[in-house]
């Protein structure tokens, strides 16, 4: 007979959950290294504002303060996006961990009843090799007993 694991839907279900958590990590990593990106893209703006506030005397102050202000709070709320990015990545990194740990435990399982379950198998089996190792020597026994009982009667 061939062993057969009872949890093979749950393990597979598991595994599949670890396969799927793994791409919304790369998602997320993509997208902390886009928002990255975009912080870099938003700082060069702030610089360059500044900059030409600055060559210009402060002729136009008051349109470019307004302009900072506006590429400022857009900094800021990549970075506030940026933060809760990395912590979504550390939760679903946890998570991850949690789940591969959950898909090891059911392999050791697996295996861990496998290996019992050979063990059984082949135990049966010695017992029967075991028996029928008995019932030939008694069938030799009885066979050379009557031989010689009729060389007796002869």
């Amino acid at each position: 007979m061939v062993f057969k694991f009872k949890l093979t839907k749950i393990l597979k279900m598991r595994e599949d959950a670890v396969q799927e958590l793994i791409g919304e990590i790369k998602l997320i990593e993509k997208d902390i290294e886009k928002t990255k990106l975009d912080i870099k893209v938003k700082y060069t703006e702030i610089k360059s504002n500044q900059d030409e506030m600055i060559e210009t005397n402060y002729q136009y102050a008051e349109g470019h303060l307004r302009i900072l202000k506006k590429l400022e709070k857009e900094f800021e709320k990549l970075h506030e996006k940026l933060a809760k990015l990395r912590e979504n990545l550390k939760t679903k990194q946890e998570e991850l961990y949690e789940m591969r740990m959950k898909v090891e435990t059911l392999k050791k399982l697996r295996e861990k009843q496998s290996e019992e379950y050979y063990r059984e198998e082949n135990r049966k089996e010695q017992l029967e090799t075991d028996e029928k190792v008995a019932l030939k020597f008694a069938s030799d026994m009885v066979k050379a007993q009557q031989e010689a009982d009729e060389d007796v009667w002869s």
